[in-house]
């Protein structure tokens, strides 16, 4: 006699929005760091050495692009610089994906 094969929904895996932050409570005030990266370019070591002040380094990255927020080497969010009173802030435009845990 075969098992017959059930394919149910395990209620107990299902994640609510509850229980992910139940969850999270214990580690709410933890520490996290996070990276605002304005842009990338390649160089050769000789390139490297050949800058001073004032030298001026090309980013593969267009003005006015949104910045990406990293945190251990992997991007979250997408954001655009604002301006703050007297300092610089940046306002989340995209969330890269909501379903990624860190």
């Amino acid at each position: 006699m075969a098992n017959k094969r059930t394919d149910k929904l395990d209620t107990d895996r299902v994640l609510t929005f509850e229980s992910v932050v139940t969850e999270l409570m214990p580690f709410i005030d933890t520490p996290f760091s996070l990276e605002i990266q304005l842009g990338q370019t390649r160089m050769t070591i000789r390139e490297l050495l050949e800058l001073d002040l004032g030298s001026i380094v090309e980013l593969k990255k267009s003005a006015g692009e949104p910045m990406d927020v990293l945190s251990k080497g992997k991007v979250l969010m997408r954001g655009e610089v604002t301006v703050l009173e007297d300092s610089l802030g940046l306002r989340i435009v995209e969330i890269v994906d909501p379903n990624r845990r860190v």
